[in-house]
Order: C-alpha cells, then structure tokens, then sequence
C-alpha cells in the first residue's frame, strides 16, 4: 500500500511538474524578484542621471567624477544600485556620459552590468 501511495505521490508531482513549465512558484518569485531589483537600479542611475544633467545645464559640461557631483547636489549620496554596489560614473566628454551598475554579481564588466549612456 505504501508503495502504490508514493508511486501516485510521483505521477501527480510529474503531472503538477509539467503544467506549470517546470517552474514552481518560489522560481518565479525569484525571478520577479532580480527583476525588481533591475528595474530599482535603473530608476536610481535614472535620478543620478537628471542629477548629472542639472549639473550640466549649470556648468556647461559633465562633471569629472561623481565627487564633482556630490559637491554640487547631496542628495548623489552614495549612488547605490539595488545590490548595493555604488554605481560607476564615466565622463565621456563635456557632453556625454555614461552610468554603469555591476550588476547582481557586484563585477563591473560583465554581462549583468547595467548601462546607461547620455
């Protein structure tokens, strides 16, 4: 008897496995989850964006490093992205820049780095 209840245990785990893609509801959280955490980081880099061009409107060129940007607004603070990594500036020229998050791994250069060219 023990036996036929953990075979029909089985079948109805395969059953239950196979309708919901193979992913069960603590992946997709998961996965809801990373994603939430993306999308906090690109509002912040979009903040510390509007931030840098304020600067930009003000003094007639990007700001050399983000200390330049602190000086000129505290609210720049530590720029953090959602892992808490701070978020990397790169003056590209008087008129571009570029905003960097390393990402879920915490790594700049790597495939889950998050960009944000201006």
């Amino acid at each position: 008897m023990l036996v036929v209840l953990i075979l029909a245990m089985g079948i109805i785990y395969l059953i239950w496995f196979s309708k919901t893609g193979g992913k069960n509801r603590l992946e997709e959280k998961v996965d809801r989850y990373v994603q939430a955490e993306a999308d906090l980081t690109r509002a912040n880099m979009q903040a510390l964006q509007k931030i840098v061009i304020a600067y930009m409107s003000s003094e007639g060129r990007s700001p050399r490093s983000l200390q330049d940007l602190r000086n000129f607004n505290a609210l720049v603070g530590g720029a953090l992205d959602a892992w808490g990594t701070s978020i990397r500036y790169e003056r590209i020229s008087d008129e571009s820049f570029r905003l960097v998050s390393a990402g879920k791994d915490r790594l700049f250069g790597t495939a889950d780095d998050i960009i944000l060219d201006y």
